[in-house]
């Protein structure tokens, strides 16, 4: 496909607009004069916004390009009358594609915008050059069919453009700036110079009529020879319209000379993020890859609270709490340790080896460093301020435009920066909860009458720095599973199924937040999917590995990782399905775990409504007669949402497979994630967070005992702050299936 056009029909009168729209759609059918694949009419607001979203997300998509070329703006906003766009367009692409440079187009054709952005590496200086070939051939071009460079977005730094294009009238912008800045404070070296031959002398003289003038002399400008192959611009080849302002007219009149204002900046005379960035080592760019190809597109300065990107610079307007802002420190964090010496590749991996003894060994180091932390001026601890307020619910990396990951830069910055200072203790009751929780649940009580007492509570939040800590499931989920029968998920026991037994099982892939938690939740989806018909295996527990992942133990996780897909790798080869409770756990399967050891170590592990919903033709329980269903309404998790979108629209699916509506709600993060929530150093901005969408849907009477969250993390802090229990979408559907008549 080459190109998409959007065409728009509006009119007052909806009998003329159907015939305007079905004589169009009759001429693009029966005209063979161009190819088409085909068109398709969009009706309605609905309709219609959904495709200028589409129109919209198009920067995004283009800057997601892969690989180190990336689309550069530079040339992204040229505008020529329309009646000459088509030829502008293709000696616009005739001039990219002889430098051999990837491009996509897109614009306003009635308008004749056209934004363009051509991938260039400007880490290479060879390609950062042809920011000066092609800007100065665009330039010439679209002088030539009597339009400008920067239509829609401002000069900035191509102002030394600017008298080629208002050629007499350039003085008078020179005068303006004198008037208003006339020693050159305000933005220097933009737009226009006050005047004279040095940017900081006032304008002395000439003007627009052309006084002072002699053989194409401007005032205050030099004439400066064309650069190497690049001609004085001509208006000659384009069409006169009659349309041309005055400036237009006057220029035509240029000279064979590029006139320059030697007062301007230059394109190629001013710093590029390419430029710092090429001095970063390679393989600290590819490691953190996932961050540094941010383009500063400033879409994670979200204000809409209902908008999963980004909680955290929403409850703070702190920019150095934005995406944009965290992955700008890291940047700045590599180049710096390059130019101090630090490998951080080989940090790193020295960090995942370490073993007791080598924690042992630097801990005095460690100790060292950390006490004279606030007598050293180190970077690091500006990114590590930041990297701290970071939820990583991973909502940037499902809707920023370029896919910019910050919990994956955060991990690992996390993991060299620890290696130097001391951890807080809290970052190992966070890392160790999955591989503690077996434990403390064979003491569940006294573990819940500890944390109700003040002292416990004050000693946690203080010295270790949790608050709110939640309280273990009384009830044994191993026992009730046991009492009921369900079978652990072993090879033996899959390998006893027949293919037909199989078509009809599932394997529930535990996870410590749900099972030790929420217990009562596994046993209601036991009791769902067994009700269906659907014969249930457990798998045994073992640690996921994800707060490992989010604090930075990246060694402890890589490795727990491995050996958690090694299990889970031996049960799918049983062809049963795996199936995870929790979104955020169950997504690290497919996310940090092929990330760690690679797709093909690591099994499909789905979430519960990706595997519901290929079961929906079968499920269709009796209903009782006169029933009114409840419509319900969904909460789903920040990073469920975000990184896999369809999936509010699976549970849907599976909804209505049972005769019920589902309506997902836009909000934005609850404020928990995980446990930043239960860090004291976060509870204020969790309880912002929490206020700015949440709160307010959550409380809201007519959302009474309709509401379902499908993240635990999310359950939790409604438990927290509204007193209220939101249940599991697949609890809502046992509910239902509780009232309906058992089939015979």
């Amino acid at each position: 496909m080459r190109g998409i056009n959007l065409v728009e029909f509006n009119d007052d009168d909806p009998e003329r607009l159907n015939e305007r729209v079905a004589a169009f759609c009759r001429h693009l059918e029966e005209d063979a004069g161009v190819e088409r694949l085909g068109y398709t009419l969009a009706s309605g607001r609905d309709a219609i916004k959904r495709v200028y979203g589409m129109r919209k997300r198009a920067v995004g998509l283009l800057g997601n390009a892969k690989g180190e070329k990336r689309p550069i703006p530079f040339v992204e906003d040229t505008a020529v009358p329309p009646e000459h766009l088509a030829d502008f367009i293709g000696e616009f692409r005739a001039a990219l594609d002889a430098r051999g440079l990837q491009y996509g187009m897109f614009g306003h054709v009635d308008a004749g915008v056209l934004h363009v952005r051509p991938a260039i590496d400007m880490k290479d200086p060879e390609q950062e050059r042809l920011i000066r070939e092609v800007s100065d051939e665009v330039a010439e071009l679209t002088h030539k069919y009597h339009g400008l460079l920067w239509g829609e977005h401002g000069k900035g730094v191509r102002s030394e453009y600017a008298p080629t294009f208002f050629g007499a009238l350039y003085p008078s912008l020179q005068r303006v700036k004198a008037a208003f800045d006339p020693h050159n404070q305000l933005n220097p070296g933009k737009i226009a110079t006050p005047g004279g031959d040095t940017p900081d002398q006032p304008f002395s003289g000439g003007g627009a009529s052309g006084a002072g003038r002699s053989e194409g002399h401007l005032p205050g400008m030099a004439n400066v020879a064309p650069r190497e192959g690049v001609t004085a611009p001509s208006r000659s080849p384009g069409p006169d319209t009659g349309t041309e302002s005055i400036a237009a007219s006057e220029a035509s009149e240029a000279q064979p000379v590029k006139l320059l204002d030697p007062g301007l900046l230059t394109i190629d005379g001013v710093p590029t993020r390419g430029q710092h960035d090429r001095t970063i080592d390679e393989g600290a760019w590819q490691a953190h890859a996932a961050t540094v190809y941010c383009n500063g597109n400033g879409a994670c300065y979200n204000y809409d609270p209902d908008d999963a990107m980004c909680p955290s610079w929403k409850a703070t307007r702190d920019r150095r709490h934005s995406p944009k802002g965290r992955a700008s420190l890291i940047r700045e964090w590599l180049r710096l340790q390059g130019g101090a010496g630090v490998d951080l590749v080989e940090e790193s991996r020295r960090k995942k080896a370490e073993g007791a003894w080598g924690f042992v060994r630097d801990l005095p180091q460690r100790t060292f460093n950390t006490l004279r932390r606030s007598r050293e001026d180190d970077f690091s601890h500006e990114v590590y301020d930041a990297m701290a307020g970071c939820l990583a619910c991973k909502s940037c990396a499902g809707q920023c435009p370029v896919k910019v990951n910050v919990p994956d830069s955060r991990s690992r910055f996390l993991e060299v920066y620890h290696g130097r200072y001391l951890r807080p203790l809290r970052d190992y009751l966070i890392g160790g909860l999955e591989f503690m929780v077996p434990t403390l649940s064979r003491v569940a009580p006294l573990y819940n009458a500890a944390l109700g007492n003040r002292l416990v509570d004050r000693l946690l939040a203080g010295p270790i720095g949790m608050v709110d800590s939640p309280r273990l499931s009384r009830a044994s989920l191993k026992r009730q599973l046991a009492a009921w029968g369900v079978a652990e998920a072993t090879p033996t026991s899959l390998g006893l199924l027949t293919e037909a037994q199989r078509a009809r099982s599932v394997v529930l892939v535990q996870d410590a937040f749900t099972s030790y938690f929420e217990a009562w939740l596994v046993m209601d989806v036991v009791e769902l999917l067994s009700r269906l018909d659907i014969k249930v295996f457990v798998a045994p527990f073992a640690p996921n590995g994800k707060p490992l992942n989010v604090q930075g133990f990246l060694g402890a996780f890589e490795r727990t990782a491995e050996k958690q897909a090694s299990r889970l790798k031996t049960l799918a080869e049983f062809g049963v399905p795996l199936v995870g409770i929790d979104p955020a756990m169950t997504l690290t399967y497919r996310q940090e775990y092929v990330q760690a050891l690679g797709p093909d170590a690591v099994p499909e592990v789905l979430m519960l409504q990706e595997w519901l919903v290929t079961l929906a033709p079968r499920l269709a329980p009796a209903r009782r007669d006169g029933d009114t269903p409840t419509a319900y309404k969904l909460l789903a998790h920040c990073t469920e949402k975000t990184t896999a979108p369809g999936s509010p629209g699976a549970w849907q699916q599976v909804f209505a497979a049972f005769g019920l509506a589902l309506e997902p709600v836009s909000t934005g993060c609850c404020g928990m994630s995980g446990t930043y929530g239960h860090e004291a150093r976060n509870l204020d901005t969790s309880k912002t967070i929490y206020s700015q969408s949440w709160q307010k849907v959550v409380e809201d009477d007519a959302n009474a005992g309709r509401l379902l969250a499908t993240g635990y993390s999310c359950r939790s802090q409604v438990r927290r702050l509204s007193d209220q229990a939101l249940p599991h979408p697949l609890q809502a559907l046992l509910g239902e299936l509780r009232r309906r008549p058992t089939p015979r």
